[in-house]
């Protein structure tokens, strides 16, 4: 719903993004199992924009159980038409500015645990074997790993090629990406959720040789449908080789399109183990997430 706006969504958009209001809003992101237009988790308010069908049949009857939902976890709801948006636009943007001055909650201290909000945390590990024949994808791009700093005999691999034949990359299932698991696996670990093997299992033909963001974009709509959204991430990737700090704006980038947050909310932070273990032996390499959630 991100790539394919309607006219209207694409209007306010313009206005709405790039902190252009002095609050960060996120289109399509989850709310408590819901998917409004626009949602300002820092503000509390969300944006919604109704086409036609929103008043016919039983549709206005659910928006309202809808906005009565949201209301009742603590945000603000603002529904505007369509025609609202394209034909009064100055109006609809003073309402949105008066509605994040009245309904500002940042300074204001956290509701205690057990009145509706919560926050929580988990931690999640993964490792994957360094294989020759595979691409190398980390935080969902492709890193060049052409060359080994030194001969391990490191086997080939018997896996598809997870988008490239070529150089040095990680073994899996999947495309292998040992830092989005991690973090998918924080993130479930947070929700207590389980794990991504029970929810994408290496048995499944499904998930051969599957994109990791597919995988990170099923996560964040797992943890949605139980209230969740995400806080922070701040994540570590153990590699002898190649050097990953050119990569980690790119990587931010990438997972928080795919989250639906600011880079900011996602730390990632690259280190070798001094030549020691499986990892300096450049036998594989390993990943460590802490995420917070927030319900």
């Amino acid at each position: 719903m991100r790539r394919n706006p309607t006219e209207a969504e694409s209007a306010l958009w313009k206005y709405l993004s790039g902190n252009k209001m002095g609050a960060h809003f996120r289109r399509q992101h989850p709310v408590f199992g819901y998917i409004p237009d626009f949602v300002s988790l820092e503000h509390r308010i969300i944006i919604e924009i109704d086409g036609g069908y929103h008043f016919e049949g039983e549709q206005p009857e659910k928006d309202a159980e809808r906005t009565t939902h949201l209301n009742e976890a603590g945000f603000v709801v603002l529904r505007y038409t369509n025609e609202e948006v394209l034909g009064d636009i100055d109006n609809v943007l003073e309402d949105i500015s008066d509605a994040l001055e009245t309904g500002d909650i940042t300074n204001q201290a956290s509701p205690p645990l057990g009145r509706g909000w919560r926050w929580v945390v988990g931690f999640g590990y993964d490792v994957h074997r360094i294989v020759e024949g595979r691409a190398l994808w980390l935080g969902g791009i492709k890193i060049p790993f052409n060359k080994l700093a030194s001969d391990n005999n490191v086997i080939k691999s018997p896996l598809p090629s997870g988008g490239d034949g070529g150089g040095f990359g990680l073994l899996g299932h999947s495309d292998a990406d040992v830092l989005i698991h991690a973090i998918c696996d924080a993130m479930l670990g947070a929700a207590n959720m389980r794990d991504i093997g029970y929810h994408f299992p290496d048995t499944s033909d499904e998930t051969l040789d599957m994109d990791s963001k597919i995988i990170l974009k099923k996560t964040v709509d797992l943890i949605a449908s139980k209230g969740f959204a995400l806080g922070n991430i701040d994540a570590t990737v153990c590699a002898e080789q190649p050097k990953l700090n050119p990569h980690i704006p790119e990587m931010q980038r990438v997972m928080a399109e795919v989250i639906g947050c600011d880079p900011d909310q996602i730390s990632i932070k690259a280190t070798t183990t001094e030549r020691l273990g499986f990892v300096g032996r450049q036998e594989g390499m390993a990943a460590y997430a802490v995420a917070l959630l927030e319900k």
